[in-house]
């Protein structure tokens, strides 16, 4: 299954935030923030073969959600740039929810307190895929 995300501007309260910007919602005032600080993702190939005699490549992903700052955070939403997420299969993704064209945390892990972190996984073809921090809530 290839899941094709795009990085398209998206609404954000009021305001209409760019790609690559994270939405985010602090004491009801809503705000697009560039390179956003308090919650990042760090990805890591942790495993990579190839099927088919070498001509399906696949790489296995851990990706860490962290909440770097000093508050809690939830509605925590990953966006993926350009296309760039292409599972192996229905089951090449786990501990997220695929929610159109975005992830989102599970129910029993929608919040992340602060200085906490949470960690999902997938499958990709050929090389991870450009993940960021589309939207969170400061609680």
């Amino acid at each position: 299954m290839a899941v094709a995300l795009t990085s398209a501007h998206y609404p954000c309260g009021p305001s209409i935030c760019n790609p690559y910007y994270s939405c985010v919602l602090d004491n009801a005032k809503y705000g697009c923030i560039y390179r956003c600080e308090q919650v990042t993702i760090t990805q890591q190939v942790i495993n990579s073969w190839a099927d088919n005699n070498g001509k399906d490549k696949y790489v296995q992903v851990q990706v860490t959600v962290h909440n770097n700052g000093p508050r809690n955070v939830n509605n925590v939403i990953i966006g993926a740039a350009d296309g760039t997420l292409k599972l192996k299969d229905n089951n090449a993704i786990w501990g997220v929810v695929s929610t159109g064209n975005d992830l989102t945390l599970p129910s029993y892990a929608s919040t992340i307190n602060a200085g906490q972190s949470y960690t999902f996984g997938y499958i990709n073809r050929v090389s991870q895929a450009n993940l960021y921090v589309k939207n969170f809530h400061m609680l």
